[in-house]
């Protein structure tokens, strides 16, 4: 018998809550990922929400593509103040992930007033800075006559964590796929660019982490973002026994990671 699906989106209250957090996951992965850490904050008085992003999950249809990466931004805008809204008036923090730190940013630059602080991990601004360009004139032509085009991820489940269980689980998870469409690339794309402009005017705490192995999404990202970001109380942390998902990592630098989240986060709350 094949496991049930996992929902759309996952929810961890705590008993005695300081903080709400709402995650944003990366590309080609789904809110389900983030249950058991999800838990763990809930567990530390965070309550915690994540949900599925456009085209991820078990209900994707089609998978991994989005008509505007501003649908994006859109969502994690609505997660927010629902979740605002039934933690009733709790500080309201955001932790996006890869894919996910770029909407996170995006999000904040627009509503930061909302936001009493922003957590970004492994963001993912030097990936396009590597090999083709999505937006050069081809790639943007051929994304709005072809939108659907799939591009191959090259998502090594080796590049995720050291951790093999975590390797494992991600190179057998069918809800994680190979490919995403041209459209959503070119998206991603501009959205970064978009970024590096908005960041100067972001202007509420932000924690900003990375591991120093990533192979899919460069640390150097993450020190661009540091020196861009207008936010006087902003801090860096970059992990250098870890790859991409740094809460996905050997048991000392996951605990290291949950730790460092919520002592931030609830210094702030």
């Amino acid at each position: 018998m094949s496991s049930p699906a996992p929902p759309s989106e996952i929810q961890a209250l705590a008993a005695e809550p300081k903080a709400a957090l709402v995650i944003v996951h990366g590309l080609a992965e789904y809110a389900g990922r983030y249950q058991a850490i999800a838990q763990e904050f809930a567990a530390r008085g965070i309550s915690t929400f994540a949900f599925d992003q456009i085209g991820h999950g078990a209900e994707a249809d089609p998978r991994t593509h989005v008509d505007q990466f501003d649908l994006y931004v859109d969502d994690a805008s609505d997660a927010c103040r629902g979740f605002a809204a039934r933690t009733k008036g709790l500080p309201l923090f955001v932790w996006g992930h890869s894919m996910g730190a770029i909407v996170a940013l995006q999000l904040a630059a627009r509503q930061q007033p909302q936001l009493a602080g922003l957590i970004v991990s492994s963001n993912s601004l030097e990936i396009f800075r590597r090999g083709l360009n999505p937006l050069s004139p081809f790639f943007r032509f051929a994304s709005r006559i072809a939108p659907r085009v799939r591009i191959p991820l090259g998502l090594d489940a080796a590049k995720i964590s050291h951790e093999e269980a975590t390797q494992r689980a991600y190179a057998n998870d069918p809800l994680i796929p190979q490919t995403a469409s041209l459209r959503l690339i070119v998206g991603f794309a501009q959205a970064c660019e978009e970024v590096r402009g908005d960041a100067p005017s972001i202007r509420i705490p932000v924690l900003i982490v990375h591991g120093e192995q990533d192979a899919i999404a460069p640390a150097q990202g993450s020190r661009a973002l540091f020196d861009a970001i207008g936010a006087e109380d902003k801090t860096l942390e970059i992990f250098a026994e870890a790859r991409h998902e740094v809460h996905n990592e050997r048991p000392a630098e996951r605990s290291k990671f949950v730790e460092l989240l919520s002592s931030w986060l609830l210094a702030r709350a």
